[in-house]
């Protein structure tokens, strides 16, 4: 009875360690998305998917691919666990970099089927192990698991030890070209083994910056250990031999742009699909992003804000004072690294423009507040200059006019230095730069560098630059309705925002100008989905938290079959 239990208990344990693919990543991976095929199965249900106009097309092309008188007609067909979660990891060494991908089967007879006759006569099976060899690409299969491992070489270490290479008595005869492909393969087929039997080393689910941050919850997920040795890894394998100075160099820079690890999750919501992204920032960089990015905007912004007048917006909020007072540091810890024999003369430069700037002053001109806002698109004519010539080919100037789509907007700059703004103003009237209106001033830009007119004043604190002159006067007769709604909270927590007003904006296109088809389009677009925005929060502890949303109508049940049906009506 014993022996039974123990029996039971080391094959209940194979099992639950064999079904657990995600243990099979190695901690040494750079970067890894997670697909939780589950959670897409419970937004759009397999009998669903299979009935879209576009999977039956590529049902079709994969029929047409293989050799195989089996027919794919449901996703299901593909042999793949779909219920399941499916990954991507990137993972490198000095010689290769590798692009894996790993997935549960259901049934590899299925799979197999998807094989061209060519392929299936290059599988070489062994233990209950199926392996593909192909250029640059290794699959793995046996009856629960695929891995398919992409590789590309790394150039410069093959041209660093080509000598040691060469000279290796299993190289002996082979050309230089030979020797790498030879060398590359044998270890990317190691690689792809070790991974697939589970000797990878230590496990990424072991990680707690990798498990800490991935929500269970989400449709797909990313992780990025160090994002400035990601960008390394990439440039050094498709820059690397062509000798770009500074490449060494970019190898150290761990903390590129002050970026750490980077985790994303994505999720589709009954109304709206949400990608929110965190960053670690770097220690090193912690006190200067808390220091920029400290500010608020000011509240005389939102006295100039009406929710009903605009199809989209952004704004800025940053401490421009703490920005000029580190730049210098920036810089240094920025290029310092990548061009270190300069890395003195960087230095000596940041300090002379410390003393040359005052910091202080210039972040009164210009506080660090922006908001742009975009009311209208309107159609107007504008005059143009050309030429003719006449019959003694003598050129002629002439002035015509012609209908162009030009924005209505408003730019709002933060800056307490009102009286020195109104003194470049005078200035730029003594000039007949600008106009002198009823409180307000037309810049007199030439039409064919600016088909719009632009007004300034300075009000509150606050430089405005807009194309309506209705609003220019409005602003200085304080004649503006405000109108915040949940914009006001919006910009209020967030160090950056980008919104658009996807009903308006696309209400906006002429319909008599648009096919039938492209109607049909547009009409889909209208009708599915609302508003979106892009924002970024003030830094919280050593996180910087961004969130992209876009919100949808709710009669399809959730924004996945929202998006669907939105593909089934373009693929038509």
């Amino acid at each position: 009875m014993k022996k039974n239990l123990l029996l039971v208990a080391i094959f209940t344990s194979f099992v639950s360690i064999a079904q657990n693919i995600e243990s099979k990543i190695p901690n040494s991976s750079d970067a890894i998305i997670s697909i939780n095929g589950d959670r897409l199965i419970e937004l759009i249900p397999i009998t669903e998917f299979d009935d879209f106009s576009f999977a039956k097309k590529i049902f079709k092309k994969i029929n047409k691919k293989t050799d195989s008188t089996f027919n794919v007609s449901s996703i299901k067909d593909l042999g793949f666990n779909i219920n399941s979660k499916a990954f991507y990891f990137y993972t490198k060494t000095d010689s290769i970099s590798y692009h894996n991908f790993l997935v549960k089967l259901t049934d590899k007879n299925k799979f197999e089927n998807l094989l061209s006759k060519r392929h299936k006569e290059k599988i070489v099976s062994d233990g209950g192990i199926h392996t593909l060899v192909n250029n640059r690409e290794i699959t793995l299969w046996n009856d629960n698991i695929l891995l398919l491992t992409l590789y590309e070489r790394q150039s410069a270490y093959f041209k660093e030890h080509e000598e040691h290479f060469m000279a290796k008595p299993e190289n002996e005869g082979l050309s230089y070209y030979e020797m790498k492909k030879k060398m590359t393969s044998q270890w990317s087929r190691t690689h792809a083994l070790n991974i697939f039997k589970g000797h990878g080393g230590a496990s990424i689910i072991n990680n707690k910056s990798y498990t800490a941050n991935k929500d269970k919850n989400a449709a797909a997920s990313l992780w990025v250990r160090n994002y400035g040795q990601l960008i390394y890894g990439t440039v050094a394998g498709m820059y690397g031999k062509m000798g770009i100075p500074g490449l060494d160099a970019l190898k150290s820079a761990s903390n590129l742009y002050g970026v750490k690890s980077i985790s994303t999750n994505l999720f589709f919501d009954e109304d709206a699909t949400r990608l929110n992204t965190q960053v670690e920032v770097s220690p090193e960089w912690q006190k200067t992003f808390k220091s920029i990015y400290n500010s608020k905007m000011d509240n005389s912004f939102y006295n100039y804000f009406n929710k009903n007048d605009i199809l989209a917006y952004m704004s800025f909020s940053m401490n421009t004072q703490a920005l000029l007072e580190e730049y210098p540091a920036l810089m240094t810890s920025l290029y310092g690294g990548i061009m270190p024999k300069y890395k003195e003369e960087m230095n000596l430069s940041g300090e002379f423009l410390s003393l040359l700037l005052d910091e202080e002053a210039i972040g009164e001109l210009m506080t660090g507040n922006m908001l742009f806002v975009l009311n209208d698109f309107e159609e107007k004519e504008v005059s143009y200059t050309t030429y003719e010539y006449d019959e003694d080919y003598k050129k002629k100037e002439l002035t015509k006019t012609k209908k162009e789509v030009v924005p209505d907007f408003m730019i709002m700059i933060g800056s307490k230095k009102e009286k020195l703004l109104n003194k470049v103003v005078r200035l730029g009237i003594k000039h007949k730069l600008v106009g002198n209106k009823e409180g307000y001033y037309k810049i007199n830009a030439p039409k064919k560098e600016i088909p719009f007119d632009l007004y300034t004043v300075v009000k509150d604190d606050i430089l405005f630059f807009t194309s309506s002159e209705e609003k220019i006067s409005n602003i200085v007769n304080n004649r503006f309705v405000k109108n915040l709604g949940k914009h006001q909270k919006l910009i209020k927590n967030n160090s950056a925002v980008f919104y658009i007003n996807g009903e308006k904006l696309i209400s906006k296109v002429p319909a008599s100008e648009l096919s039938k088809k492209e109607r049909r389009y547009f009409n889909s677009i209208k009708d599915n989905f609302r508003d979106a925005y892009f924002k970024s929060s003030k830094m919280k502890g050593n996180k910087i938290q961004s969130e992209i949303k876009i919100n949808t109508s709710n009669t399809e049940g959730n924004s996945l079959k929202t998006f669907f049906n939105l593909i089934e009506t373009l693929a038509k």
